[in-house]
């Protein structure tokens, strides 16, 4: 192995274990900076002892298959989940108003229901069917009215994200547990 790839091969021994100290705090972190050095030889046998290896202080093909899945475990538990998009892929043009029907109604419905109360409105009596009717349409108007919209009483992309932030930002001000 040329020192370029032996680099690069370190380094990436250093993210993991650096990645596994988040959660860990018997491995130190260490520093990515492609060195094997007291810290990182440290750092591994301390993997090594945890995760019931030979303690040697070196990534022998063992080591690494094992490093290696419990970075890949520990990205996938610390990952967010990965999103749902309700609002179609290509929004140019597209909006949904009275008469529509489905999944993408009763997220929006679900979402002014939410969104409305923040401004201090009931907004209980929004049935949540998935189906876009006169009630419905009110509701956007309002919305739409409060966020400075045109007032269309139809979801279009403008609309949709604004329905978004908003929702992100609720989520922010009450973190989940």
């Amino acid at each position: 192995m040329d020192n370029h790839n032996q680099t690069q091969a370190i380094m990436n021994l250093q993210r993991y274990l650096r990645q596994l100290s988040y959660d860990d705090t018997r491995i130190p972190p260490v520093p990515v900076d492609g060195v094997f050095g007291t810290t990182t030889g440290r750092a591994l046998a301390i993997f090594q002892n945890i995760y019931r290896l030979p303690v040697t202080g070196t990534a022998d093909q063992t080591t690494w298959n094992a490093l290696f899945r419990a970075y890949q475990e520990n990205v996938e538990k610390r990952s967010l989940p990965d999103p749902v998009h309700f609002f179609p892929r290509h929004p140019i043009g597209y909006s949904a108003g009275l008469g529509d029907e489905g999944m993408l109604i009763t997220v929006i419905q679900l979402l002014l229901r939410e969104l409305l109360l923040t401004y201090g409105l009931d907004a209980a009596s929004l049935t949540v069917n998935g189906a876009f009717g006169p009630e419905t349409e009110t509701a956007v108007k309002r919305f739409q009215s409060l966020q400075r919209l045109p007032e269309s009483g139809r979801v279009d992309k403008t609309t949709w994200n604004r329905m978004a932030e908003g929702h992100k930002n609720e989520m922010t001000r009450f973190p989940q547990e």
